[in-house]
């Protein structure tokens, strides 16, 4: 009965395992749709600068702390279809995940960019979402098809030993 017991137990990483690989799938996916499906347009860099976020943090002696960090922002013009849209998008819409890095002032933020005002950039537009327009097509294939095998590895080791607990004990 104890062998039964440990099989359904090491199901756990299974699931686990599986959750992180359809997250790393799902994030490859759904920036290789938005990637693909976009054109590119002429775009004027209207503003740059930093926001900041502050948040509380747990110390280790028990008490708490303020920090605010502070992530570059750019804002630019274009216009797609005739129609004027002005975005502020470095990097394609992660879906409410924040890929941008964050600094400790306001000015490591703003060194950060690559860009004046007033520059001409190639931004790329989806045209089904005009107003989200983005300046770099990086991506984070490795980082998501590495959390499909992350996730895959942690599956394999969760059915290896459910296995195991059935077969030798």
């Amino acid at each position: 009965m104890a062998s039964v017991e440990n099989a359904l137990a090491s199901l756990f990483p299974v699931v686990i395992g599986a959750l992180i690989a359809w997250n790393g799938w799902r994030g490859y996916a759904n920036e290789r749709e938005l990637i693909e499906h976009t054109r590119p347009v002429q775009a004027e860099i209207t503003g740059l600068g930093a926001s900041g976020r502050t948040e509380r943090r747990d110390l280790d002696d028990g008490g708490t702390t303020t920090v605010t960090t502070y992530v570059p922002r750019v804002t630019f013009e274009y216009t797609i279809d005739g129609e004027s849209h002005t975005s502020g998008n470095i990097e394609p819409p992660a879906g409410g995940t924040d890929t941008i890095d964050n600094y400790s002032s306001p000015d490591r933020a703003r060194e950060q960019l690559e860009y004046e005002e007033g520059q001409t950039v190639t931004a790329h537009v989806d045209p089904e979402r005009p107003g989200e327009a983005f300046l770099e097509r990086e991506t984070y294939t490795v980082r998501n098809l590495g959390l499909v095998g992350l996730g895959g590895v942690v599956a394999a080791l969760g059915v290896a030993g459910a296995l195991y607990s059935l077969v030798v004990l």
